[in-house]
């Protein structure tokens, strides 16, 4: 199956069933032939710097180290507190013993070494899979039969073609190795999360349906294990996801299918920003977090709301975010806007809550938007609450934005005084355009951008 093939049939992986022979002909074939099951040591010695030490010593007088010592050098390579990485010539004069003597048990022993470590960015890198490229040949083995495959001693090839065989074959990097004869390779060793890495690369760089690439993520995501390596690549897990829609916002649906999955991987990345310092995708994210808030509060008070009162307040702010003026922007409701909230967008949507206190009694279905709008903040409240203007974000009666819950009286403005501006101003009349035009003086103020009554215009 050609990768671009598999990549958009990974939405579909697993959801069919069929009855099949319990083993192909050919399988049972290729099976005869198929070599050992090579078990690779994932473990360095516990004395590694003395390995090292005694191997220095061995090769700078021009002594060959003992056959212990050579089968475990190989760790001493990235491993201890002087690996021999550091050390080219060094390095060099093991590498050129090691192929000089040409024995299988060295051969794999490095071999091992490598794919458990396999430092993308050592120099060593590279002297270390050509050694054991011109070993390969010498030996029978799943290591030579893999390298044959999959080009494993091939530095720069060997991510790229395990990730797209494994795609192919609908395996993790380290189930396809293990098929390949090389057993016990955890998801966590270097080339296997080289490959995953690699896979994620393949992932966003062809063109699919943005819920197609949503599933091809999920599940080779999802055929890891181990939570570390996830972690560690969730930069390129966001960016694979989001980066090839970031011209072209998709639809609703899925665009909240895609937010519901990376906040529940990774959180909001507007509370949790060190989190989402790997993602080259935040500013995206954080602009559907922002549409997503806005329909949320549209939506949602749309259901009780007097549509001919509703729908010229609904046209003003899509006209605000149209303008690009928000930067950020949550959502508070009371328990009948939490429920239809949870009905009508996923589960994993963040928005607040109303507490118990504050001036102003909160009503049935009572609902407020908080938008961050150039250097100020706005708390747009519905039914027949007020629109409150904090010019200065750092006034300190102004709300912090995704706290978890609020009292009325958190998201209200105070009255002015001479160091802070302010202002509130009532939706009259409710289906007009009289307030809207001191809303957008106010939005003038904050931004330099004047929105044009052209642009609310209920049509």
């Amino acid at each position: 199956m050609p990768l671009r093939d598999a990549l958009e049939d990974l939405r579909t992986f697993r959801s069919f069933r069929f009855d099949a022979p319990r083993q192909l002909a050919t399988e049972a074939a290729a099976n005869a032939i198929r070599p050992s099951t090579e078990s690779v040591e994932t473990r360095p010695p516990p004395d590694l710097d003395e390995i090292a030490d005694r191997v220095r010593r061995a090769l700078g007088t021009g002594v060959q180290p003992t056959s212990s010592d050579l089968l475990r050098a190989p760790w001493c390579i990235w491993d201890g507190k002087r690996p021999l990485a550091e050390e080219p010539a060094l390095l060099d004069g093991y590498l050129r013993l090691v192929e000089s003597l040409s024995r299988k048990s060295h051969f794999r022993r490095l071999a091992a070494a490598y794919a458990v470590r396999f430092p993308e960015n050592s120099k060593a890198l590279r002297p270390v899979a050509e050694c054991l490229a011109r070993l390969a040949p010498k030996f029978t083995g799943a290591w030579s039969a893999a390298h044959d495959s999959l080009r494993v001693f091939d530095a720069v090839e060997a991510p790229v073609r395990i990730a797209s065989a494994a795609i192919v074959r609908r395996l993790s990097p380290s189930e396809l190795l293990s098929d390949e004869g090389i057993g016990n390779l955890a998801a966590e060793a270097g080339l296997a999360e080289a490959a995953f890495a690699e896979g994620l690369r393949q992932i966003g760089a062809v063109e699919m349906e943005p819920g197609h690439r949503l599933d091809a993520v999920r599940s080779w995501c999802g055929q890891r294990k181990g939570g570390a390596s996830f972690e560690k690549h969730r930069g390129l897990i966001a960016d694979a996801l989001v980066l090839p829609h970031a011209g072209k916002m998709p639809e609703k649906p899925v665009r909240d299918r895609m937010l519901s999955f990376l906040l529940g991987k990774f959180g909001d990345p507007r509370t949790r920003e060190a989190r989402w310092s790997p993602m080259n995708c935040t500013g995206v994210v954080k602009r559907w977090l922002i549409e997503q808030s806005l329909r949320q509060f549209l939506d949602v008070v749309d259901e009780i709301a007097l549509e001919r009162h509703w729908k010229y307040r609904r046209a003003f702010w899509t006209a605000v975010y149209n303008r690009n003026l928000i930067s950020d922007a949550c959502v508070i409701f009371d328990k009948v806007g939490e429920a239809r909230a949870r009905r009508m967008f996923d589960g994993g949507t963040p928005f607040s809550t109303w507490i118990r206190g504050g001036s102003k009694p909160i009503e049935r279905g009572h609902s407020c938007l908080l938008l961050r709008i150039g250097n100020g903040l706005v708390a747009e409240w519905s039914h027949k609450g007020r629109c409150n203007i904090w010019h200065d974000a750092l006034d300190p009666s102004a709300p912090e934005l995704h706290a978890e819950n609020y009292m009325s009286s958190d998201v209200m403005v105070p009255d002015s005084d001479r160091r802070w501006t302010r202002r509130a101003y009532n939706h009259v009349p409710p289906d007009g355009y009289s307030w809207q035009s001191k809303v957008a003086d106010e939005i003038f103020a904050l931004t330099n951008t004047r929105i044009m009554q052209s642009e609310y215009t209920v049509r």
